[in-house]
C-alpha cells in the first residue's frame, strides 16, 4: 500500500516492502550453493531409497523384470548422488532423473498393467518440467510431448487387467505399490505446488522491492541525499491540500549559499561537492520533524514547514544560518567556512504555491543585496 513518508526533512510516497525484504532473506538463506547441493542430496538419495523398496518389492513376489530394472535404478540413482559435488550444471542431474522416471513408469506399466498406477508419474513430472531453470528452452517441451505420447499408448494398450504379463488387479501387492506410489505422488505435487509458490511469490516480492529503490532513487538527490525537486513538489500539493482541509497556514524558505562559485574557483568543485553534503546534513539536522528540505537546484535549497507561521519559520531560518556558518572546512592548509542566506514566506490554505514560493524566492534576493548570511521575511 502507499503512504507518504517524511522524516528528518525527507518526504516521498512509498510502499511499503518490509515485508517484501524479510521473505527475500529467508529465501536467500535457503538458496546458497551448501543449501542447493543439500536439496539435491535429499531428492536423488529418496529416489534411490525408494526404488530399494521397488527392488525388494518386485523381487517377492516374482516380477523379475521390473526387480532387474530397479536394478539398474538403483544404481543410476547412486552415482547420481556421487555426481553432486562433481559436476557444476546440476539441474542436468534433474532432468536425467525425471527420464529415469518416464521409462520406469512406462515399463512397469507395460508389466504390471495401471492398478499400482505407475503411469501417473508420466503426468506429475511435467509441471516440474517447467519450474527447473534450463539453458534449452525445447527441452521441457519434448519431454512433456513423449511423457504424454506414453501415457496415451499405455493406457490405450495396458488399461485391461489381462493385457500384461503380471495382473495385479484386486491383488493386495498390487494396493501396496498403489498406496506407496499415491503417497510419492501427493509428495511431489506437494513440492511442485510449494516450490510454484515461492518462487511466484520470490519474483513477485524481488519487483516490489526494486521498483520501490528506483522510486526512492528518482525521489532523492544523488549528492546531498536531500529530497529531489520532483518529491518537493509531490510534497507541496500534498501540504497544501492538508493546509486547505485543516485551516492551518505553513512556512515555505529558500536558502542559498553565499559566493558558492568562489568556494568552485577557490578550492575546486570537489570541495563544493562537501561543502553542499555538510550544509544538507544541518539543514536535515536541524529541520523540524514535520518539515521537508529539498535541494532545489545548484547550491539552492528549499524547506517546507507545515502547520507552521512565520515567527516560527523565521526563529527556525536563523538557528539554521548561525549552524551553517560556524562549520568549518579545510582545503590543504586553508580553512574556509560559508554562510547560507534565507528567504522566508508564510503561506495561507488558500494561497497559490508557486506564488509562495516567488514571494521567498524575492525575498531571498532581497537578503543578498542586504549583505547575505541573514533572514529575510519582509518585502
Amino acid at each position: 500500500y502507499y503512504n507518504f513518508w517524511w522524516n528528518g526533512g525527507m518526504y516521498m510516497d512509498t510502499i511499503d516492502v518490509t515485508a517484501d525484504k524479510r521473505f527475500i532473506e529467508k529465501v536467500d538463506k535457503f538458496t546458497t550453493e551448501k543449501a542447493e547441493i543439500l536439496s539435491y542430496y535429499v531428492g536423488l538419495s529418496s529416489c534411490f531409497l525408494v526404488h530399494i523398496v521397488y527392488l525388494l518389492l518386485f523381487k517377492n513376489n516374482g516380477i523379475n523384470e521390473m526387480a532387474a530394472f530397479n536394478v539398474f535404478s538403483v544404481t543410476f540413482y547412486f552415482i547420481t548422488v556421487l555426481l553432486i559435488k562433481l559436476i557444476k550444471n546440476r539441474i542436468t542431474l534433474v532432468f536425467l532423473a525425471i527420464i529415469e522416471i518416464i521409462i520406469h513408469a512406462s515399463v512397469a506399466t507395460y508389466f504390471v498393467g495401471w492398478a499400482p498406477d505407475f503411469g501417473m508419474f508420466l503426468l506429475m513430472n511435467i509441471p516440474i518440467l517447467f519450474l527447473m531453470p534450463s539453458r534449452s528452452k525445447r527441452l521441457p517441451f519434448v519431454i512433456m510431448v513423449i511423457s504424454l505420447s506414453l501415457y496415451g499408448i499405455l493406457r490405450y494398450y495396458y488399461d485391461e487387467p489381462d493385457s500384461t504379463k503380471y495382473n495385479l488387479y484386486g491383488t493386495k501387492i498390487g494396493n501396496i505399490f498403489y498406496i506407496i506410489n499415491i503417497l510419492i505422488g501427493a509428495f511431489e505435487l506437494l513440492y511442485t505446488v510449494s516450490m510454484y509458490t515461492i518462487t511466484n511469490t520470490y519474483t513477485e516480492c524481488k519487483l516490489r522491492v526494486q521498483t520501490e529503490q528506483l522510486r526512492i532513487m528518482a525521489a532523492i538527490d544523488t549528492l546531498t541525499q536531500l529530497n529531489n525537486r520532483r518529491a518537493m513538489n509531490d510534497y507541496l500539493k500534498d501540504m497544501k491540500a492538508k493546509s486547505k482541509a485543516s485551516g492551518k497556514n505553513y512556512v515555505l524558505g529558500i536558502g542559498d549559499i553565499d559566493n558558492f562559485k568562489r568556494v568552485n574557483d577557490t578550492y575546486g568543485h570537489e570541495m563544493g561537492d562537501e561543502v553542499l553534503i555538510a550544509v544538507a546534513a544541518t539543514l536535515k539536522e536541524k529541520a523540524p520533524k514535520s518539515a521537508c528540505v529539498a535541494r532545489w537546484g545548484g547550491e539552492e535549497f528549499l524547506i517546507a514547514i507545515p502547520n507552521s507561521n512565520l515567527n516560527e519559520g523565521v526563529k527556525y531560518a536563523e538557528n539554521l544560518i548561525k549552524a551553517i556558518e560556524q562549520i568549518r572546512f579545510k582545503h590543504e592548509d586553508k580553512e574556509f567556512n560559508v554562510t547560507l542566506t534565507l528567504g522566508i514566506c508564510e503561506g495561507h490554505p488558500n494561497d497559490v504555491i508557486d506564488n509562495v514560493i516567488s514571494t521567498a524566492d524575492n525575498r531571498l534576493y532581497k537578503g543578498k543585496k542586504a549583505g547575505k548570511n541573514r533572514v529575510e521575511y519582509t518585502d
